[in-house]
């Protein structure tokens, strides 16, 4: 496989709108990134870009220290997996996962060999001589990926793959991605808008808003250190908390609680003193006891855990209990915070505890 870098892409349209500002990264050799965010963030055109699908404005992509920037998508030795699976109807399986390489004019018993090697890896070996139409959104997603392995590219593109699948499907199509960047050791370029795939599949994460990198990192980078307000309220499920507080006489406090800080929030708020701050709290860091009343109005049981959702005073809040609970609307519950986050009102910067 090969490594990637992408310096300083840009993406502006005939219109003058720009998609993607400044995207910077460096993929590794054998490295699975997923980009994130909610839709029109810039995510796909940033892969489309990659594959030579769209134009790059601005900036060089770089494919094992070539410059592609100006390459057609033919010759930048990349494989594209799309999310509506784009495969020949009447053509059998065999021939969907041949075909590329039958333009390429290879030796047959080269092609077959290939061919029965990605569908051994995918579990498609005894579905072969059937047609597209006779296999389910999974198998379909499968015969995609095939297509893509026995090319052998460089970089493999996954744009949105799972979209198409019911919940169930999701989650075992993304297993099998999962085992087979493991298995095939292959560079991979991700995009998704659903956080539990890229938390789940990914090396590295790569977080966009807008058309700008928000933040770069793991996945328990992003979902335990976020870099800032849109980090942290897009990573996590159910989202975090947020509160407006005040910093005084070392403690938060707002109208619904008052907290003492450790001495190692107040060494870090100490510039922030009178000042307003966002707390950031996830509902899996609240626990059932402690002195901040919270007002129940629906009680979601999920097996293992509970969200219960309320109001306090002033906030709403989502609380993620780990035990079955059996809160009824109207009910008090008091809550305690067991983790914070703080963030500065101004620039939505994370403010760093130690």
């Amino acid at each position: 496989m090969s490594s990637l870098k992408l310096q300083h892409l840009d993406k502006i349209y005939d219109n003058k709108v720009q998609a993607v500002f400044d995207f910077n990264l460096d993929v590794n050799d054998g490295e699975l990134i997923v980009l994130v965010g909610p839709s029109g963030c810039g995510k796909s055109t940033t892969l489309r870009m990659v594959a030579g699908l769209e134009d790059i404005s601005g900036g060089k992509l770089i494919i094992d220290g070539k410059d592609v920037t100006a390459m057609p998508p033919k010759d930048r030795d990349i494989a594209m997996v799309f999310q509506n699976y784009a495969l020949y109807g009447h053509m059998t399986i065999y021939e969907n996962m041949a075909f590329s390489l039958m333009l390429r004019k290879e030796n047959k018993n080269e092609i077959h060999q290939k061919v029965l090697a990605a569908a051994d890896i995918l579990g498609l070996t005894d579905q072969l001589n059937k047609k597209p139409n006779q296999l389910s959104g999974g198998q379909r997603q499968r015969v995609a990926m095939g297509r893509a392995i026995v090319r052998t590219p460089k970089v493999f593109l996954f744009d949105e793959p799972l979209s198409n699948l019911d919940a169930k499907l999701r989650g075992a199509t993304r297993r099998e991605i999962l085992l087979l960047h493991k298995r095939l050791n292959a560079t991979m370029l991700y995009v998704t808008h659903d956080q539990t795939e890229a938390l789940t599949l990914a090396d590295r994460i790569v977080c966009m808003s807008m058309g700008h990198v928000q933040q770069i990192g793991t996945p328990l980078e992003l979902y335990d250190s976020p870099a800032n307000l849109f980090v942290a309220g897009f990573i996590g499920l159910p989202p975090m908390n947020f509160f407006d507080v005040e910093v005084k006489n070392g403690q938060l406090v707002c109208d619904d609680f008052a907290e003492e800080l450790s001495p190692e929030e107040k060494s870090a708020l100490r510039g922030y003193e009178n000042k307003h701050i966002t707390l950031g709290v996830r509902p899996e860091n609240i626990s059932e006891g402690g002195s901040i009343r919270v007002n129940v109005f629906s009680n979601e049981n999920l097996g293992q855990t509970t969200l219960v959702n309320g109001t306090m005073k002033k906030h709403k809040i989502t609380c993620k209990f780990r035990e079955w609970c059996n809160y009824k609307a109207g009910d008090e519950v008091m809550v305690s915070f067991s983790r914070k986050h703080f963030f500065d009102k101004d620039t939505t910067e994370a403010i760093r505890i130690g």
